[in-house]
């Protein structure tokens, strides 16, 4: 792939000297080690992938435009949108950028695109593989050289797709990359030039094996989260309950000091007064005392010494007591 060298107003763009990164966390799991995350969009994604598919003889080219941004691992780049190079020298084996194609992306992601920059660029190599040449490797870090912005290289035969980033000076192909939350791997060229699944050296084992390890300490991280709120408010509903079922017990103990007597039933008496009988009326009342209460009732009668009021109040406590036992009367019938 050839590249002309643009003009100062058609630069590739910096996005790191457009804007401050925005804050946003990565839609894949962690990546401990990898150069650059890469996130796209579906409809960029599907934009690339089409472009490449209406050329099966000669390559094609675009830029990729989106977003630089960072979170808690770094920055990362999400790919929202894919801007084709028109008026391109297309060959079998090579296409140009030439002045009329750096003209033309600009005019449209100044009409399109105002809020994106340029996070990369894609091109196509229609049956002979996705390594990057050193036309490509060119390309790449004369006009796209900022460690966040990314080549993307796909063959529409063979269906691959290879992911490069910018790193001393040389390319550093990325493993994988992201379609909304989706992982799809890419293809690592091996030194002969063929390409080979990624992870295909035993550095690119390890890399690996530690993303699929943070992957699995992400999920048990949400698990313990999950797990905590569910006991935290476990716990918040057991102090309300048991809260609530004290102050309960406190008022119904306040509330009983206070309560009246609740009359039951009047019964009459016989009591001997002065050597005579009389009949005595006697309510009989459901007053629910306290321990502390009952137990000084009890010695204010024995104090008194008034045997036959402590007669009568024994009598009066059997009839009370056979009136619990016994079932109430029925109403009479009208």
């Amino acid at each position: 792939m050839k590249g002309d060298k643009p003009a100062d107003d058609v630069k590739a763009g910096r996005p790191s000297e457009r804007s401050r990164p925005a804050f946003r966390k990565f839609e894949g799991p962690r990546q401990p080690g990898v150069l650059v995350r890469v996130g796209m969009t579906r409809k960029a994604y599907a934009e690339v992938t089409l472009h490449a598919k209406e050329s099966l003889q000669a390559e094609i080219c675009g830029v990729l435009a989106g977003r630089v941004l960072e979170d808690d691992e770094g920055r990362h780049v999400s790919v929202d949108a894919a801007v084709r190079g028109t008026a391109a020298r297309q060959e079998r084996a090579h296409v140009t950028f030439t002045q009329e194609t750096w003209n033309g992306i600009h005019e449209r992601m100044d009409r399109e695109h105002p809020d994106l920059a340029i996070v990369g660029w894609y091109h196509s190599h229609p049956g002979f593989g996705v390594a990057f040449s050193e036309m490509d490797a060119f390309i790449q870090k004369n006009f796209f050289g900022e460690a966040t912005q990314v080549g993307l290289v796909i063959d529409p035969l063979g269906g691959d797709v290879a992911l490069a980033a910018n790193e001393g000076g040389g390319l550093s192909y990325l493993p994988r990359f992201w379609v909304e939350g989706r992982e799809h791997r890419a293809r690592v060229p091996s030194p002969s030039g063929e390409t080979a699944d990624a992870p295909a050296t035993s550095s690119r084992g390890l890399a690996d094996l530690e993303t699929r390890l943070s992957q699995v300490l992400d999920a048990l991280e949400k698990q313990k989260r999950a797990l905590d709120r569910l006991v935290l408010v476990a716990g918040m509903v057991f102090g309300l309950a048991l809260l609530g079922l004290v102050g309960w017990r406190v008022y119904s103990d306040w509330a009983s000091r206070w309560e009246p007597p609740r009359l039951q039933s009047f019964v009459p008496v016989p009591v001997t007064v002065g050597g005579r009988s009389v009949i005595l009326g006697v309510a009989v009342v459901d007053w629910e005392l306290s321990p502390e209460k009952a137990e000084a009732y009890r010695k204010l009668i024995e104090k008194s010494g008034l045997e036959q009021g402590g007669r009568a109040l024994q009598e009066l406590l059997r009839i009370q007591e056979e009136m619990r036992r016994s079932p109430a009367p029925a109403p009479p019938g009208r």
